[in-house]
């Protein structure tokens, strides 16, 4: 059974704005939408209720009405679309790394939901970490279980969870609040699958400069990018550069 882990404070902010208000110069916020899913569109006092619901307790309070309730969440950034160096320089870390294994969901604030994943640093670009060390990265989207055995989750049909077993480059950031866990720079434009040689395959929308930046890049350009902006902003960024 997952786990609710509602935190506080700082980690409201990121999983709400992604730390928008600090990052409006380099990274953009993240949109969050309330809906029915697909078959379960519900009348007009349905939907006051379950607004009601949503307001009082957040997804716990709609959870408890419906019992399971899902709900798409697009987890791409509103504003600003970076390139492999805006990502890097505004990065507290850049890694290869592994996911090597899926853990519990977070509901953060009561009302957005991410997932951790425990991944293997294969090679630090950048950063503090050490090659080899195993990291908690979270992502957008996940389902949580409560107490009382009702559901709710956030599916994010535009962002491909990590597989795995695969490794990806990815573009990391910190949260005070939450110092042993670390967020996507930039959304899911901060995440690239680099299992394939002969490929490197974006998490971030196609129009984003850095998948459009990446597209027929083989695994080898890509990384030889990423690592020479690694060398050209050593610095771990506090993501506004």
């Amino acid at each position: 059974m997952t786990n609710d882990k509602t935190t506080k404070g700082g980690l409201i902010a990121v999983a709400i704005c992604l730390i928008a208000a600090a990052c409006l110069a380099i990274f953009g916020n993240s949109s969050q939408r309330l809906q029915e899913p697909s078959g379960q569109q519900p009348s007009s006092d349905d939907a006051r209720a379950l607004r009601e619901a949503y307001k009082r307790g957040g997804l716990r309070g709609v959870a408890k009405l419906k019992g399971v309730y899902v709900t798409e969440s697009n987890p791409h950034w509103d504003t600003g679309r970076f390139d492999v160096e805006s990502l890097t320089k505004g990065s507290a870390a850049v890694i290869v790394g592994r996911f090597t294994k899926k853990l519990d969901a977070r509901l953060i604030d009561g009302k957005v939901i991410f997932t951790d994943y425990e991944v293997a640093v294969e090679e630090l670009v950048k950063g503090g970490l050490k090659q080899a060390q195993t990291i908690v990265v979270t992502v957008p989207g996940g389902r949580v279980v409560f107490e009382d055995g009702t559901s709710a989750e956030q599916t994010t049909p535009t962002f491909e969870h990590p597989h795995i077993g695969r490794a990806y480059a990815l573009f990391l950031m910190e949260e005070a609040a939450v110092p042993s866990v670390f967020f996507l720079s930039g959304g899911p434009q901060g995440m690239f699958d680099i299992e394939d040689s002969a490929g490197v395959k974006s998490h971030g929308r196609p129009d984003d400069a850095g998948a459009v930046e990446t597209k027929g890049k083989s695994r080898e350009a890509f990384l030889k990018n990423v690592r020479e902006q690694g060398r050209k902003w050593p610095k771990p960024g506090k993501c506004c550069g």
